[in-house]
């Protein structure tokens, strides 16, 4: 089972700790447990039912009024303002939702294949994709769409990609060489794929290791290849008496080699990620590198 500090839920919601403590005393709106060693921590239901009650404080539901909503109320009502509020003003995204909500893999794949003949896929990365995937985890935290939907998404949306890397023929030949990876602890494989595609179009030698690389094995890539940049993506949260102990392996296992790290939690480090690491954050700064 995921647990979660006080800590976990202050970062995704931006509501501070001490917030989070007043509600569970004063509304009893959280109930966490304790470990064995009376550390309180909170579940993955926890976790959902803050992002809702944070949703409905900011769009002016005060506190006290959501209080007295039970649980299904208060999923019910952060639903109808998800569905109510467009995040991309895209029609497509709609489109495309709905036949993952269907679970529609052959209508996913058309719809994909036609939206990349439409826009091109940079353009339809930053209009549809993107977007898609921001509502996509709205919707799981009313429970509107699940694990297996992403997953299903996810698994074609990769395929995708992949053929659109192998169909490659890059104009220029740039001699640096790009390793991309992701780290033991992250399991989101799309951004990577996408920055492989953008950095594979403009010309550099990529070597794609994938996800859950254990950084001693990357050590030995290293060490074969001799990558002049190694690239990375941050969205799965570290605990955080483990974030500085990464970050000072990932910089002893690269020596040699230029680092660039990207994806939301790394933007949440910035006052720690070493000066050594540079953060990518948006597709013009990948490309300029």
């Amino acid at each position: 089972m995921i647990r979660y500090s006080i800590k976990d839920l202050e970062n995704y919601t931006e509501i501070k700790a001490h917030t989070i403590r007043i509600w569970e005393q004063r509304y009893n709106l959280l109930s966490p447990k304790r470990t064995e060693s009376n550390i309180r921590y909170y579940s993955h239901k926890d976790l959902k039912k803050i992002l809702n009650i944070n949703l409905l404080y900011l769009n002016g539901l005060k506190i006290s009024k959501i209080a007295k909503l039970s649980e299904e109320e208060i999923t019910e009502k952060a639903k109808e303002i998800i569905i109510d509020k467009s995040v991309s003003g895209n029609e497509d995204v709609d489109t495309l939702l709905i036949a993952i909500t269907s679970m529609d893999a052959d209508e996913i794949r058309r719809l994909v294949w036609r939206f990349d003949e439409e826009y091109g896929l940079r353009e339809m990365y930053g209009t549809v994709i993107s977007p898609l995937l921001i509502k996509m985890g709205e919707l799981w935290q009313t429970n509107s769409i699940g694990i297996a939907h992403e997953h299903h998404f996810s698994n074609i949306l990769r395929d995708f990609l992949i053929l659109k890397i192998n169909g490659i023929t890059p104009t220029k030949r740039i001699s640096r060489k790009v390793m991309l990876f992701l780290p033991q602890h992250e399991d989101h494989e799309l951004s990577l794929l996408y920055y492989q595609y953008l950095l594979k179009e403009a010309g550099y030698q990529c070597i794609y290791l994938g996800k859950n690389v254990p950084l001693y094995d990357l050590e030995k890539s290293i060490a074969q290849v001799k990558p002049d940049l190694i690239i990375t993506n941050l969205i799965t949260r570290i605990e955080e008496k483990r974030v500085v102990p990464f970050f000072d392996e990932l910089v002893k296992t690269c020596k040699g080699s230029e680092i660039r790290i990207a994806g939301a939690f790394s933007k949440e480090l910035l006052k720690i990620i070493p000066p050594s690491i540079k953060v990518i954050s948006s597709e013009e700064e990948l490309l300029k590198i």
